[in-house]
């Protein structure tokens, strides 16, 4: 197992299911896991159509509810998650404290290729919270986030500017996020933007190596706007 300290940011290169045991409590969890095998399958480059858009595994609905029964008990605020909309709609059924679901709509979401039904153009997000008072950041906002979809170094990498509005929306200044699916480490860069702790974990290697880089580049930069500078109208991010 590798670590990487940067800035405020402790990074791991291994498996989630061995490494959580061995945290602490963190403040909220912002994660984007593997989803379904199907879906994985299904998933396609709008460049070749004819090659398999991601590089790799699936998770199991099993598998889905085990992580996240994880999460729960060492968050002690939100987990914010992007996840299969068949897997969230059971969440509540699995005993996961699921206290809404959120969309993320994506306007220039892939088209669908087989041209015989309209495509999704949207992902859900799961908003859990364990037991006891809860507060975020955007008042009495929707749980509805319009953004474009990008192109990155990662198959399924979202886009900073939404990452950056659930981490300011979800967090506060000085608490610890945690990304056990850390993929090319977008979280991390929106944590140390707005100043936030950071703790990432990433199994392949190869997303490893391009998150630290792409983190630590993030704090070699100066900071660009503070925290309270961000406001959120109708889930859109204004700077």
């Amino acid at each position: 197992m590798q670590i990487e300290h940067i800035g405020d940011a402790v990074l791991y290169c291994g498996d989630s299911l061995e490494i959580l045991p061995t945290l602490g409590k963190v403040d909220a969890v912002i994660t984007d896991p593997p989803y379904g095998e199907a879906t994985h399958s299904g998933a396609r480059s709008i460049k070749d159509i004819s090659h398999k858009f991601i590089d790799f595994p699936s998770i199991s609905f099993e598998e889905s509810i085990s992580i996240t029964k994880k999460l729960c008990k060492i968050s002690k605020r939100w987990i914010v998650m992007t996840c299969e909309w068949r897997h969230a709609a059971r969440f509540e059924e699995e005993g996961l404290p699921l206290i809404r679901l959120g969309v993320w709509i994506k306007p220039n979401g892939a088209p669908q290729f087989t041209g015989d039904r309209p495509s999704t153009g949207w992902e859900a997000i799961a908003l859990l919270h364990r037991k006891g008072k809860k507060h975020w950041n955007g008042g009495g906002h929707s749980a509805v986030w319009i953004q474009n979809r990008i192109s990155g170094d990662h198959p399924t990498q979202k886009p900073l500017s939404l990452v950056s509005e659930w981490v300011r929306l979800f967090s506060d200044l000085g608490e610890t996020i945690l990304d056990p699916f850390m993929g090319s480490g977008t979280t991390g860069v929106a944590c140390a933007n707005l100043g936030r702790r950071f703790i990432g974990i990433e199994i392949e290697p190869k997303y490893f190596d391009i998150a630290c880089e792409r983190i630590r580049l993030a704090y070699a930069q100066p900071k660009l706007f503070d925290d309270k500078e961000i406001t959120v109208t109708q889930g859109r991010l204004d700077l």
